[in-house]
């Protein structure tokens, strides 16, 4: 229970840096989402807002979502969900039944495994949107491709790169305009 509680600090000091950080690098106010992350299990529950605007339908953003279906990524995407809510199952499961501990302890060692996790899951929908990105640049043309992530950097709330990894199942603009167009 003790090593249960120290990473659970530990958890809210890591927080509370990364939202420090964010804000100092991107001169952002957090507002009641930066105080609802810090909080262990508040955190899993509470959506981070990606935009601060809807991104205006685009030749570039119709072929990104062409690209989503066919290389089948809800599917793909919902696999993963699956195959990591088996684990978080057997890993509650095992809490419970062979290691004997409370419910409340499963839960929070639970939250705990579940961090690194989620960060793998966030990775690997990353690497989808970069694939639909390629796949509309390779249907459109660079300038068109340009235009649209200029217009959802724009849309976008800007997050450093580390802070949406933690967070977002989408990659930061900046990101993905770097890794299309390769500057």
């Amino acid at each position: 229970m003790l090593l249960l509680i120290l990473l659970l600090c530990l958890e809210v000091v890591l927080r509370i840096v990364l939202e420090v950080r964010e804000r100092r690098l991107t001169q952002l106010r957090g507002g009641v989402f930066a105080v609802l992350r810090v909080i262990p299990l508040v955190n899993d529950i509470v959506p981070l807002p990606e935009n601060r605007k809807d991104v205006p339908e685009s030749k570039f953003m119709k072929l990104h979502e062409e690209g989503h279906k066919v290389l089948r990524h809800a599917v793909l995407r919902n696999l993963m969900k699956v195959a990591l809510c088996m684990v978080a199952v057997w890993f509650f499961v095992a809490l419970l039944k062979r290691w004997h501990v409370s419910f409340f302890e499963a839960v929070l060692w639970l939250h705990l495994a579940a961090i690194p996790f989620r960060m793998l899951f966030h990775f690997y929908c990353w690497n989808q949107e970069y694939e639909c990105d390629k796949y509309a640049l390779e249907k459109s043309d660079k300038k068109v491709a340009k235009t649209a992530m200029r217009e959802l950097a724009l849309c976008e709330i800007p997050y450093t790169a580390l802070f949406a990894l933690v967070y977002r199942e989408h990659p930061t603009a900046a990101l993905r305009s770097q890794r299309l167009l390769k500057k």
